[in-house]
């Protein structure tokens, strides 16, 4: 099942989570949202949708992420609502002073003007208030999200964050080609470096294959961590003759490169697919010629790099 179809379901389920809390009159704290989409989880999941969540190793972090996401849009909107109250009341309070300071005459002038003056401190001071608390959410809201699309282990972005980009940007290239290109990056016999070296070394091998990727390649393009020990390149801006030349560059840095862990040097290659876009793609087109491409190059002997277009 492709990574479109498996997002659907998901979000579906979270809709129907997020609408029975609704109709429930239950607020979607993280408990509450996990126990429904929990639920309806289960109820709805088939056998690919279960397959990809095990083969997602990300998947539970990403949930939690998401249920943390919303008790912050909740708080957002709960303190939008205190924040209204709060200035509201002020407000009903002026125009008491107001209406009293017309009933009572001009003697009360004196004592009007100064409760307006307190008054408009109260109001700024509330205002003060709540602005400070909606910077303080949206920052903590955007460090959410991104963290949504971010890789813990080699810090770089994660699938969903390449979904999310290449999906926005295939849409301009229906009627037209689109001078991008696609990377996928593979590390060869990573299976057996971990057997060797352990699972430990294996993860500074990720770390060190993604920031050697990212350093490679210039400030306009991205690095994802696909899954495993793959992992994708979009370079934006970027011709048919340009795009070998840079991936093999990458091949060749990553392969003449010296890892050194716990005293031991690990060599390590990687092999590279790589694709352009062409006219009418969508995320699945322009994703499966460079995953193709890649097996062409483990076929081959692996540490090698392969341009299809």
């Amino acid at each position: 099942m492709s990574d479109t179809k498996v997002y659907d379901k998901i979000f579906s389920i979270h809709d129907q989570a997020i609408g029975t809390l609704r109709t429930l009159h239950i607020p979607p704290y993280p408990t509450h949202y996990k126990k429904y989409f929990d639920e309806i989880f289960i109820e709805q999941a088939d056998q690919a949708l279960l397959k990809a969540q095990k083969e997602d190793e990300t998947l539970t972090d990403t949930q939690n992420d998401l249920a943390r996401y919303l008790d912050i849009a909740h708080r957002s909107l709960m303190t939008f609502v205190e924040s209204h109250a709060d200035i509201s009341h002020v407000a009903e309070l002026q125009e008491n002073y107001i209406s009293k300071a017309t009933e009572e005459g001009v003697e009360r002038c004196m004592n009007f003007v100064e409760g307006l003056s307190e008054l408009g401190r109260n109001m700024s001071n509330e205002l003060k208030k709540a602005k400070n608390k909606i910077e303080e959410l949206s920052s903590e809201l955007q460090n959410a999200l991104a963290q949504l699309t971010t890789d813990p282990l080699t810090q770089i972005s994660n699938r969903k964050g390449l979904i999310e980009d290449l999906n926005g940007v295939v849409v301009a290239g229906q009627h037209k080609t689109l001078p991008l290109v696609i990377m996928m990056i593979d590390a060869d016999n990573f299976k057996l470096l971990n057997d060797v070296h352990g699972h430990l070394a294996g993860d500074k091998v990720l770390y060190f294959l993604a920031q050697s990727i990212k350093s490679t390649i210039r400030s306009g393009d991205k690095v994802y961590r696909y899954g495993g020990e793959e992992f994708v390149v979009v370079l934006n801006r970027c011709e048919k003759d340009q795009a070998f030349s840079i991936a093999d560059k990458i091949r060749s840095k990553i392969e003449h490169s010296h890892l050194i862990y716990a005293g031991k040097t690990i060599h390590v290659t990687v092999s590279v697919g790589v694709t352009i876009h062409r006219i009418g793609d969508n995320y699945d087109d322009f994703m499966g010629r460079a995953d193709k491409a890649l097996y062409q190059a483990k076929n081959e002997g692996k540490n090698k790099t392969i341009l299809s277009d």
